[in-house]
Formats: C-alpha cells, structure tokens, sequence
C-alpha cells in the first residue's frame, strides 16, 4: 500500500485518541480523572463548552464537576466509552410475589443502585446528553417496578429519592411526577414513619404534587 493510499484511510477512533485527554475534577473531595478531550467535547454542546474555552479551565486542561458524585461520573465516563453503564452491585438477591402470584426476583435493598440511576438521569439532563438521559430513566424505572414498601429502609430510600428528585430536577420532569403518584399509592405504609413525616414538611412542591394524586390511584403507576 502507497503512502498516498494509506494517507486516505482513517478510524472514527483517531480524533479523539491523538488529540490528548483533559483532567476532570470530580467531586467535593476533587478526585481527579482523565477522559479523552474530543470524546468529551462531542456528547454534547453544554460539556463542549467546558471543554473547549477561554477560561481557566479550558485553558488549563481541568473541569471542574464539584457538584457530580464520584460514583456516578464514572458511570457517566463507562456509557461515554462503551454505550452502556453497569452498576456493580453486591446487594443479596430475594424472591418477590406480587399479588396475582407472579414471582419476581429483586435486589434485597434496590435504593443504593436507584439513587444511581438517578444521579445519571439528573447528570444528563443538565448536560443536556438525551441519549445517557433515556437509558438511566429505563433502568431506574425496571428498577423500582418491583420495589414494595416494607419498613424504615424503603422509607428512607424513597425519601432520599423523592428529596434528590425534587432538588435537581426541573418541575415538569416525568420522575418527579412519578415519584409523587408512587407516595400516593403507598402512603397509607409511608405516612406512620417520622423520616417521611418530617421530610414532607420542607418539601412543599411535592407535597402539592402528593395532593393533586391522593385518591386518584387504583393501580400502581408506572414511570413510562
């Protein structure tokens, strides 16, 4: 093969692989990472403008992310790569049967892996990353499907939820929404425990939400 016929020939890999990596400062404890710089730059316009501008961050080579949780940036960082994100979970697995007898099988405590889906969705709704956006909104929503409310735990997990939900999502989003026709369906387990009790006394915005589905629901809702 000439040099003229090699010169013609490329990958989809090459701009983002010999144009250097960019330092990422993730986190309040500022862990530092590295991604490649194109890769970064092309997921969407909002990081491209942390990537590539005048300012000391572009300037210097860091980005600062004080505001995104170490775990969930490498998540973000593993889809960036590869498409997909995996959570790796050491949480014992039950048996569950529903009511009509259909036996699925469930992560002991599902809010640890939840809270994570969460953060990604959240992530890329602020970064504007539509396509990370819908995968992190259908693991959430297989996720949580299955969940029942049982005790202190699963009030917990699903006020810190609600709370994360209602802090760093816009109002119309479809989880919050959600979130508030689940409270309603399972409040009657919800409204005994003081962590709920207290948490729904700052949190005015849902509880309106809460308001507007008490009655209302038959069924389960399901996140669509």
């Amino acid at each position: 093969m000439s040099k003229s016929e090699a010169a013609k020939l490329s990958s989809k890999y090459k701009a983002f692989m010999f144009d250097g990596t960019v330092l990422l400062q993730v986190g309040r404890a500022e862990k530092i990472m590295k991604m490649h710089k194109n890769l970064l730059a092309r997921i969407s316009p909002e990081l491209d403008k942390h990537v590539n501008n005048n300012m000391r961050g572009g300037i210097d080579g860091i980005i600062h992310f004080p505001d995104e949780g170490e775990v969930a940036f490498t998540l973000f960082a593993e889809w960036a790569y590869t498409g997909e994100y995996t959570i790796v979970d050491s949480t014992p697995l039950i048996r569950h049967s529903d009511h009509r007898g259909t036996c699925t099988v469930i992560k002991e405590d599902p809010w640890p892996s939840l809270r994570m889906h969460l953060e990604l969705y959240a992530f890329s709704d602020k970064f504007n990353i539509p396509t990370l956006k819908l995968l992190a909104m259908s693991k959430f929503s297989k996720e949580i499907k299955p969940v029942e409310i049982k005790g202190k735990a699963d009030t917990e997990g699903l006020t810190w939820v609600i709370a994360y939900a209602y802090d760093k999502l816009p109002d119309s989003d479809p989880i919050r929404k959600f979130l508030a026709q689940f409270t309603a369906w399972a409040l009657t387990l919800l409204r005994g425990e003081d962590g709920f009790i207290q948490f729904t006394t700052t949190q005015p915005e849902f509880v309106k939400e809460l308001l507007v589905n008490l009655g209302g629901l038959t069924t389960r809702p399901v996140l669509a």
